[in-house]
């Protein structure tokens, strides 16, 4: 069987289990639906078909029945007029606030163990994150194979957390009524954020609670760390681990920062490592200093180490969002109880009393049955209550969830 075929089979194979899925299951529409724009993507297609506006959720599942897509968005935005095919036709009327977390974009080991890289040019490959450019023949025409893990997904579940609780409901004080989450069906979690009060945000607005929530640009000297005078005498002030926003938050990083520094962190930098290597000697108690708000225990590490080291805090304790999907006011989202053409797995809403229970590779399962394929390979993985792999140029038969999350990875095909 040729690699078209196999492709073809595998197409055919998948449309069929989607319609079958729509058939059986109703697709929860997103509120206002008339108002929203929608865009689909199609088995065996490159490009989305967008600009489509249904009127009521029967003829939103009439459509996906018919033409089974791989994938299914609709607007954060409302519009006057969802279906015009020029956006400034629209007349676009407010959007929700969006945000994405995505496993691709958070550092996990486990990226090194599953994730691999081809260079379609000369057949090189290796494990990880794709480089620029092929290290044997230097092409750039690599191909990047990613997969997803517990790893992914916890650690994706908690950046999903932090920015909850630490900053939507505790910083900005949305509600939690306004809040909703929904797996994204492949690496990572959605939060629509519904509150009138934030639908007229524009796209500089956006970018401002994305710049807060990241610490895009952040000054500690505003959030309390100053040097002040006692007569001859420099003072080093700053916040209290217990302090609101990112007062508290600065400190409770720097103090997460230190505790993890050792010998080989500190840089090259002469003035800051001699005063770092002198902090560190003692690092747990001046961690204990600096969650009561005393920053001048050490002599001899002034603000500008401090400083440096804030830097840094910044990086481990800012929420890590994707800015263009919090931005960007005509942006299209996936729509919950949908299928992710990646995976074969539901774009799941999770009500947040079920958050941290929530298994991805358990209730986001659409399928029952089992199917025999054919795997190229693929690592050690979990889908229900079972573990397979890693498996290597062989004939397998598994439940059909699990065949048809490698499938749609094209890590295999259907045999037969």
């Amino acid at each position: 069987m040729s690699l078209n075929d196999r492709q073809t089979k595998n197409e055919v194979f998948l449309k069929n289990l989607f319609r079958k899925y729509y058939q059986e299951n109703k697709v929860e529409p997103p509120s206002s639906m008339e108002k929203r724009e929608f865009g689909f993507m199609f088995f065996g297609a490159q490009t989305m078909v967008r600009h489509l506006a249904f009127s009521e959720p029967e003829s939103l599942q009439r459509f996906l029945v018919s033409r089974a897509p791989s994938n299914a968005f609709h607007s954060a935005a409302y519009y006057a007029k969802p279906d015009a095919t020029r956006m400034d036709e629209k007349v676009w009327e407010g959007c929700d606030l969006v945000f994405d977390i995505d496993a691709d974009h958070l550092k996990t080991s486990c990226k090194e163990v599953h994730d691999k890289w081809i260079c379609q040019h000369c057949g090189q490959s290796g494990p990880g994150k794709k480089p620029e450019k092929c290290p044997v023949c230097g092409e750039q025409n690599i191909e990047e194979k990613t997969w997803l893990c517990e790893e992914c997904l916890e650690t994706a579940k908690d950046e999903l957390t932090k920015l909850i609780e630490d900053y939507l409901t505790a910083d900005f004080g949305i509600s939690t009524d306004e809040l909703k989450v929904v797996f994204s069906g492949h690496r990572g979690y959605h939060v629509h954020v519904t509150s009138e009060a934030l639908l007229d945000l524009d796209q500089n607005a956006r970018r401002e609670i994305v710049d807060y929530i990241k610490g895009v640009g952040l000054e500690p000297r505003y959030h309390g760390l100053v040097e002040a005078r006692d007569g001859r005498s420099k003072i080093l002030r700053g916040p209290r681990a217990n302090e609101d926003g990112w007062r508290g938050r600065l400190t409770r990083g720097v103090v997460k920062t230190i505790l993890s520094m050792d010998e080989s962190s500190i840089p090259q930098e002469r003035k800051v490592k001699n005063a770092l290597r002198v902090l560190l000697k003692d690092k747990d108690k001046v961690a204990d200093s600096l969650r009561e708000g005393v920053w001048d225990t050490v002599r001899g590490v002034g603000i500008d180490v401090w400083g440096y080291i804030a830097r840094l805090a910044v990086e481990k304790v800012g929420g890590r969002i994707d800015e263009p999907v919090t931005a960007d006011i005509r942006r299209l989202i996936r729509l919950p109880t949908s299928l992710h053409g990646k995976t074969g797995f539901k774009v799941c809403p999770v009500p947040l009393r079920e958050l941290s229970s929530f298994d991805p590779f358990k209730h986001a399962l659409a399928f029952r049955g089992e199917a025999t394929i054919h795997v190229d390979e693929a690592p050690k993985f979990r889908v229900g209550e079972e573990e397979f792999g890693p498996f290597k140029d062989e004939d397998v038969e598994l439940p059909l969830s699990a065949a048809v999350l490698l499938i749609c990875k094209g890590f295999a095909y259907l045999r037969g």
